[in-house]
């Protein structure tokens, strides 16, 4: 496995000292910067339809105004010469070259991987001090941009109140530092930070999920809610004579809470639903029209067609007992485990030789598998992209 990793020979000291514990700031990390994406093109996607983007705009009709897209083509000539950015979501599901972007933080595991978003700041455009509640690597792709850190992560900040923007009402920066074309800089969940474009400016934003308790718990629960299986039902074998009839006992709480821990507890359920959790996108690809064969799959990979993830899709797998899981956009597979080397190889590469796929050709289960994944648009032909 070749390594891509844009910390090189320092992801030991990285994840040891700076990993959800404090910021990190990499001079040259991406030599000469990206330029994977102009301001005007940028602009271009925010004006396409189902694509997530905003514009934040600091002196507004009201302060840190944020309109959501798509946007008219016109808007652009009518903003202000200063203070306002751009950004646009999951960019790396959009554009081949900023998915492989993702490749250089395969070091972290695939499933905490969030998107990588992008932003065009004109000359002191930004979106004011705040937190994240994410793990995130800010690289400077084109001009410069001053980013000012707190000293904490804060539990509980306080936010400026009636903005469209979570601007914090108090920030105090400890740090400051000027990016240039190709840095880096690392924040942990919490920490305060306030960015401003010095000239136009362009920052990529590579996010890394981390999912909620409540969140979890209300997935599960819809999850558990739509597979088939036994319903339980409260009992109360032993009922007491002359109680208040108002009144709840202390056993019957309880015994409503086990009910309901132990659907929680249900392992199967949850190792039949964690992969598809982790791995659901925030936009989907569409599946084809008109889905191709195994016969016709076989056929181009004897030709020696080599084969690609599409942009930004999540693969992930993990194995329970005797059971491979490989997890995809959202969905979940339970698969033989003699193809465990080809769904690592699938979570771990972008692209993949001919020969790479065909190792595992006759494996229990291994063309329906490449058939489904080809005909939801997770995966195709890397001469035809």
């Amino acid at each position: 496995m070749i390594d891509r990793s844009v910390l090189g020979n320092h992801q030991s000291e990285f994840l040891s000292r700076h990993w959800q514990k404090k910021p990190l700031l990499i001079r040259n990390a991406f030599p000469g910067g990206l330029n994977y994406v102009s301001g005007d093109e940028l602009a271009g996607l925010a004006s396409q339809e189902g694509i997530d983007s905003r514009l934040v705009i600091e002196h507004g009709p009201k302060s840190w105004e944020t309109r959501h897209g798509p946007f008219a083509e016109d808007i652009w000539g009518t903003l202000p010469a200063h203070k306002w950015t751009i950004l646009v979501q999951a960019v790396d599901r959009l554009l081949p070259e900023v998915s492989r972007l993702r490749d250089r933080f395969r070091f972290l595991p695939n499933w905490r991987v969030d998107d990588i978003m992008i932003s065009y700041a004109v000359d002191q455009g930004g979106v004011g001090a705040h937190t994240d509640n994410y793990d995130v690597f800010l690289i400077q792709g084109q001009g410069r941009r001053r980013w000012e850190i707190g000293a904490n992560a804060l539990v509980h900040p306080e936010l400026e109140p009636d903005l469209d923007m979570k601007i914090l009402k108090h920030f105090e920066p400890v740090e400051s530092f000027v990016l240039e074309p190709g840095d880096m800089l690392y924040l942990p969940p919490g920490f305060a930070h306030n960015g401003v474009a010095l000239g136009e400016s362009i920052t990529y934003s590579v996010g890394f999920r981390a999912p909620h308790q409540k969140e979890m718990l209300l997935s599960f629960v819809q999850f558990c809610n739509q597979i088939e299986g036994d319903e339980i039902f409260y009992t109360d074998q032993t009922m007491p004579e002359n109680r208040e009839p108002g009144l709840i006992l202390p056993g019957e709480l309880q015994r409503l809470r086990e009910l309901m821990l132990t659907g929680l507890q249900n392992e199967a359920n949850f190792m039949k639903w964690i992969g598809g959790f982790l791995t659901e996108p925030r936009s989907f690809h569409e599946a084809l029209e008109r889905p191709v064969t195994e016969k016709i799959l076989r056929a181009g990979l004897k030709k020696a067609r080599p084969v690609e993830r599409a942009e930004g899709a999540r693969f992930a797998y993990y194995q329970v007992s005797d059971k491979l899981h490989f997890a995809a956009e959202g969905e979940c597979f339970v698969l033989d485990r003699s193809l465990t080397d080809l769904v690592a190889l699938l979570c771990r590469e972008q692209s993949y030789t001919a020969a790479e796929l065909l190792a595992h050709s006759e494996k229990l289960g291994f063309m329906e598998l490449l058939c489904h994944l080809w005909n939801q648009s997770y995966v195709r032909w890397a001469d035809e992209a």
